[in-house]
């Protein structure tokens, strides 16, 4: 059983369709019964939770608590990672789609994730850098459309539909596929092909393997990899998706995967 003395504990309670009043007083009920001191941040701008947990070895905390959704979490792994701390980062997931918390196995009722920081393991994991953009990725980094769904699901989007506001965008998305020329360097080598997809992925399974954009993609391995998609018809886009649902990720010219280091 993981044992803390002093946590720092950042909420959004912008993220999702939570309570934050209700996420904030089960923290504290739970945290106070197993005798870890705390202090509770609520963010108000983007960069909070970043620049919070950044600070918080120095300032003396051995636990970060981020409650809030994917871009929650990712801002406070950013922050340690800046820090070099090695402080065990804890995830609330209460945002739209959770999937690092779905690919983890950290339950997505808060009270259950709670309960993970007691009783769970810390993990380490891969991660991957955008130089260019000063900022770290867990899961995936997309351009493309990908990219374009998620940029569309607006925030009164995500209010009213949850998880399947993403549905409504990648629907509408699917007409105005357009392929572009893309040149990757992978390991030193170039490649050039005409794609409207690149996605460079770190976690290639969600929710205990139920959903699986690849082979072998695994986050301790030291690789990412990449999810080249190339079909630019809505019959040739709605096979891509047939072979992934069904795991047939090999055999179509228009899918294509690469790994590097």
């Amino acid at each position: 059983m993981a044992s803390y003395k002093r946590a720092l504990v950042i909420i959004n309670p912008a993220s999702g369709r939570h309570d934050p009043a209700a996420t904030r007083q089960l923290l504290e009920e739970r945290l106070t019964a197993e005798g870890v001191a705390y202090t509770i941040c609520e963010t108000q701008d983007a960069g909070d939770a970043l620049r919070w947990a950044q600070a918080a070895a120095g300032e003396g905390y051995d636990l970060v608590i981020a409650s809030g959704g994917d871009g929650t979490i990712m801002e406070a792994m950013s922050g340690l990672i800046k820090a070099g701390s090695k402080i065990p980062l804890a995830q609330i997931p209460v945002g739209t789609a959770n999937l690092l918390a779905r690919a983890l196995l950290i339950p997505t009722d808060p009270a259950a994730a709670i309960d993970v920081i007691f009783t769970g393991k810390t993990e380490r994991l891969d991660v991957g850098y955008l130089p260019n953009e000063d900022r770290y990725f867990a899961l995936i980094a997309g351009a493309g459309y990908d990219a374009q769904l998620i940029g569309d699901a607006s925030r009164e989007l995500k209010n009213a539909l949850g998880f399947f506001a993403y549905v409504v965008t990648g629907i509408k998305n699917l007409f105005k596929l357009r392929r572009a020329r893309v040149t990757l360097e992978i390991d030193g080598r170039p490649y050039r092909m005409r794609a409207h997809t690149v996605m460079i992925v770190n976690v290639g399974e969600i929710g205990d393997g139920a959903i699986a954009i690849g082979p072998n993609i695994h986050p301790h391995d030291g690789k990412l990899d990449l999810v080249i998609i190339s079909a630019a018809s809505l019959p040739g886009a709605f096979r891509i998706l047939w072979q992934i649902l069904t795991r047939r990720f090999e055999g179509n010219s228009d899918l294509r995967y690469f790994t590097a280091s």
